[in-house]
């Protein structure tokens, strides 16, 4: 392939049309006629000699070449967003700038609405892409650009890269709001004899509340483990399962009645939530606006009612 004469707006009709398999949303988006597109896509054809979309009743359906370009296409255009973002000075208020962040299915949960609510109102046009990835995938996702900061409880990753404190986070107990036997509070024996709704993440290995019980040399009755945190809350209020969570997850007591939270009955490790970038990003203006902003947002949960 002849590059000598590319177009890099080439780039952003072929993964137009690879998101919406469709010709005209792919223009609407682009803010392109329909003509301009469909020359477009004649034009990658005659490079890449390959029809790339193939039409069917269900759309623009893309052949195996297309489905292998569509994410090194998506990384290189990031890229040159990028650099070129950072050659200029960084407006929030009309930035269309995009960011990955490296988030937990609790760090979604707990991290996305209050940071997005944020946006929304000061930075309305930046977008916001989240990848959930294995914690040992973070290091080659920071140093191939795939990602550009991460938030959570991440220890070993300290080392080698940016970090920021956010705020200590500690564990709590999840229950019904009308459990028959949990009333305010939780004792040890009511936690040892309940049945527990576990997240176990493949690949994870124990979490904080599994060292503290195996130090006390406790065991508790896992009834079900689950790989995220979505459906747990779900559960534990249609029955009497309970569920030891982060204590920032305590936002779901509002947003998903007939939940409560309470101590847990035993020590277990606080952890430290940070926020970390690579060296690449470490200068980049609207990295910088957009770490800052996290931090000034998730500068500390509020204790949960009834935790020390």
């Amino acid at each position: 392939m002849n590059l000598d004469n590319f177009d890099l707006n080439l780039i952003r009709v072929f993964l137009a049309i690879a998101k919406h398999r469709n010709v005209t949303e792919a223009s609407k988006q682009l803010h392109l006629t329909q003509s301009s597109v469909s020359h477009s896509l004649a034009r990658l054809r005659t490079l890449c000699k390959d029809a790339l979309f193939v039409r069917s009743s269900g759309g623009m359906v893309p052949t195996a070449a297309a489905l292998a370009m569509v994410e090194p296409l998506e990384q290189a255009l990031k890229t040159v967003r990028s650099s070129l973002s950072s050659a200029t000075p960084f407006d929030a208020a009309t930035s269309e700038r995009r960011f990955t962040l490296l988030l937990t299915d609790v760090g979604q949960l707990s991290y996305l609405p209050p940071l997005q609510e944020y946006l929304s109102t000061h930075a309305p046009q930046l977008g916001i892409d989240v990848l959930h990835l294995p914690f040992d995938g973070y290091p080659e996702a920071f140093i191939n650009g795939v990602a550009d900061m991460a938030i959570g409880y991440l220890p070993t990753l300290y080392s080698g890269f940016h970090h920021r404190k956010l705020f200590e986070a500690q564990h709590v107990c999840m229950v019904r709001a009308d459990h028959p036997h949990i009333r305010d509070s939780i004792s040890l024996e009511q936690y040892l004899a309940a049945t527990h709704i576990v997240v176990d993440p493949p690949g994870r290995g124990p979490g904080v509340v599994e060292k503290a019980l195996a130090r006390a040399r406790l065991q508790r009755n896992a009834v079900m483990r689950l790989p995220n945190i979505f459906a747990g809350p779900l559960i534990v209020r249609r029955t009497n399962h309970i569920m030891s969570v982060p204590a920032h997850t305590q936002f779901l007591q509002g947003e998903l009645a007939g939940v409560k939270f309470l101590p847990l009955p035993f020590k277990a490790e606080v952890m430290d939530i940070r926020l970390l970038w690579h060296e690449r990003t470490h200068h980049d203006p609207g990295n910088q606006w957009l770490r800052d902003t996290i931090a000034e947002v998730l500068s500390g949960p509020p204790p949960v009612r009834g935790c020390p």
